[in-house]
């Protein structure tokens, strides 16, 4: 694929007037990727692997500390997430096991 050369400029003049700060902020990193970068980029998104995505872009971006923040970020919501996996997973086995006892008792009561 060949070097599709764009500037910022370029960008803004075709963005309508409702993303242009979006395409202010993060065009830098859209503009410093090759063509084939860009498409690698799009495949990201188009597939749902939006943390992958928003990592190449920042990766991209003239302020390295936005990428440091974003690690950073993701890191804490992974530990959040797999701390809601367990609590999850612990509650559906307390609760499983009062299921256990009340069927238990019901199965008492009417003698079987």
């Amino acid at each position: 694929m060949s070097d599709i050369t764009i500037s910022i400029d370029g960008l803004l003049a075709k963005t309508p007037d409702l993303l242009k700060p979006v395409v202010q902020k993060y065009g830098p990193g859209l503009v410093a990727m090759t063509a084939d970068e860009f498409c690698a980029w799009m495949d990201l998104m188009i597939n749902g692997d939006d943390a992958a995505a928003w990592q190449a872009l920042l990766a991209k971006m003239p302020n390295a500390a936005l990428l440091e923040a974003w690690n950073t970020k993701a890191a804490e919501w992974a530990a959040a997430n797999e701390k809601n996996a367990a609590r999850a997973a612990l509650q559906k086995e307390a609760t499983l096991a009062v299921l256990k006892v009340l069927l238990g008792a019901a199965l008492a009561m009417v003698g079987l």
